[in-house]
């Protein structure tokens, strides 16, 4: 069918013949004529008929569409954590449209858990429904009743992760990680890996899990899905860093996964921890994977110039770290966004790099003085 509407001329399709009958297709004709004579572009209406349809699926049909998605991503031990706490999930939610899902009614299930003293398994269950209502908002409302529970629900004191940051055994723990690895397999990717991890200090699920796509310019733009946040992550890359992807991408730069060893699947977090392991590290007592983002936070805050100043504001390591929980640096990010200071975060990573390296070659471990 031709039309004219806004000056222009459009055309709405039916469906084909004989599958759309002649009768019907009169029928969709004429209510596209009341339309115009309404003002209303059938062809607008149309598609969003077509979203109104698409958002009207259950929690559990959005649910197991989202696991596929991340199943073509994630290792079986990641997803293996995933599938279960969706099956919590669709339990209780999955018969129900996502908009009939009240925050009341996630409270009330969440608070279950809390009875019973599992509040990582509820924190995680609740981050999982996040996720899948994220997901499912296709018309980009923002619904989302697994949100923002935090002020009623019981605190989760999480213990610490254990990591170094005493000045002369991280320099230690950095000479070691980039000592030859004697049982290295498949090339020393997961050695890449750990060096490249220490530099980023990113989370160890984010280096896992990293792909070729998501670098440009010299920067590391993480997905929002990947952060487990509404905006995406810029991590920018110290030549160091940098030097590391140019050997990978001589292994790997076919693949989809940065770091992906016999097939072209991410490693795990485990397998970073093992590493350390190897070399020598209890990574329940003395340093793990996730601890490298406190040995950077750690030295970073205390790095100071010959006059005691500090050399680089909290807000910066605490934006570079993706922890927006401060007031000053949510406003600073709600402000400018995923490249919120990146200027200065660029200075304090290639500062951390040179640092690094500075430990590795043996010289001052406790300050690499900045410059200007």
């Amino acid at each position: 069918m031709g039309y004219r509407f806004g000056g222009r001329q459009k055309k709405l399709s039916f469906g084909p013949y004989p599958v759309v009958t002649l009768v019907s297709a009169r029928d969709k004709r004429d209510a596209a004529k009341r339309l115009l004579a309404d003002g209303i572009d059938p062809g607008v209406a149309k598609q969003e008929a077509k979203r109104e349809q698409a958002a009207a699926r259950t929690f559990g049909a959005w649910a197991d569409e989202w696991l596929e998605k991340e199943r073509a991503q994630l290792d079986e031990k990641t997803m293996a954590g995933k599938v279960r706490y969706i099956g919590y999930l669709k339990g209780e939610f999955g018969n129900r449209l996502i908009p009939a899902i009240k925050r009341p009614d996630v409270l009330l299930y969440l608070r279950e858990f809390e009875k019973t003293g599992k509040l990582e398994t509820r924190d995680r269950i609740r981050a999982a429904g996040e996720q899948v209502c994220l997901y499912a908002d296709v018309k980009g409302d923002d619904y989302n009743p697994f949100r923002n529970l935090r002020k009623q629900l019981t605190e989760n004191v999480s213990v610490p992760r254990p990591a170094l940051t005493d000045p002369v055994e991280v320099a230690t723990l950095f000479r070691t990680i980039a000592s030859p690895f004697d049982r290295a397999r498949f090339a020393d990717l997961v050695g890449y890996a750990v060096r490249f991890i220490a530099l980023t200090v990113v989370r160890p699920g984010e280096v896992a899990n990293a792909e070729w796509t998501e670098f440009d310019n010299a920067r590391w733009t993480i997905p929002a899905e990947k952060m487990k946040m509404k905006h995406e992550h810029v991590v920018p890359l110290s030549r160091q860093a940098l030097a590391i992807l140019k050997q990978v991408k001589t292994l790997t730069g076919g693949r989809r996964f940065v770091f992906s060893c016999s097939r072209d699947k991410p490693i795990s977090d485990n397998t970073l921890n093992k590493r350390l392991r190897d070399l020598g590290y209890d990574t329940t007592k003395q340093h793990c994977a996730h601890g490298f983002r406190t040995t950077f936070s750690t030295l970073s805050n205390g790095e100071c110039d010959r006059e005691e100043n500090k050399l680089w504001d909290g807000d910066v390591i605490e934006l570079q770290l993706a922890h927006l929980d401060e007031s000053s640096v949510k406003a600073i990010y709600n402000r400018t966004g995923p490249l919120s200071l990146i200027g200065v975060r660029t200075k304090l990573l290639q500062h951390w790099a040179d640092r690094v390296d500075t430990m590795i070659d043996g010289g001052n471990v406790v300050s690499k003085y900045l410059r200007t």
